[in-house]
Formats: C-alpha cells, sequence, structure tokens
C-alpha cells in the first residue's frame, strides 16, 4: 500500500455515489500545479463516513483541501487501448479555505 498526499483545489462540485443502502462514496477533482507545466495535476479523491458527508456539506468547485490516503492505480483496456486511472482511496480531507471575516 502506497500512502499519498495532495493538495489543491476542487476542479468541480462533489459527486456523491450510493453503493449499497448505507454506504456512499463521494468524489472530489482535485487539481494540483506542477511546477514547470502548463497544465494542472489532476488527481480524483473518493472519501466515506462521515469525512465524505462533511465533503458533500462544506466543499464546492474551487475549495482548497489538503487529502491524504491509499494511492489506487488501476490499468485496463479500453478501445483496444491500455489506459491507466490514479487515485486516491480511502482519504482524510482537510478543507484550506479561510472562513469569510
Amino acid at each position: 500500500m502506497i500512502k499519498a498526499f495532495i493538495q489543491g483545489n476542487l476542479i468541480s462540485n462533489p459527486e456523491s455515489k450510493q453503493i449499497t443502502e448505507e454506504k456512499r462514496v463521494v468524489v472530489l477533482a482535485v487539481a494540483s500545479n506542477c511546477p514547470g507545466r502548463d497544465t494542472p495535476d489532476i488527481l480524483r479523491v473518493e472519501t466515506w463516513g462521515t469525512t465524505a458527508d462533511a465533503c458533500m456539506k462544506y466543499l464546492k468547485k474551487g475549495s482548497g483541501v489538503c487529502a491524504s490516503g491509499d494511492l489506487c492505480i488501476d490499468v485496463y483496456i479500453k478501445d483496444d487501448e491500455k489506459r491507466v486511472a490514479v487515485k486516491l482511496t480511502n482519504a482524510q480531507v482537510e478543507f484550506t479555505d479561510r472562513k469569510p471575516q
């Protein structure tokens, strides 16, 4: 298991997906600028439980976050082409936006 940490901003509102009647996952798309590159890196972040509830309640597009969790790398074939999907799962999320004065 590889642990990873990312800091960035949401590029869209959090997305909630119901897995079972009792379980749901909230997915965040976090962008982080990489020095020397014109485009940001975007990482999918999956949260569960009370963290997921807080993310749905308090986060929106543009919100700043720090997230840490398990790095998951999925390799799959689509349209006869090998593809790789990287995501952060079981993430703990800290909100980094300041409260309005």
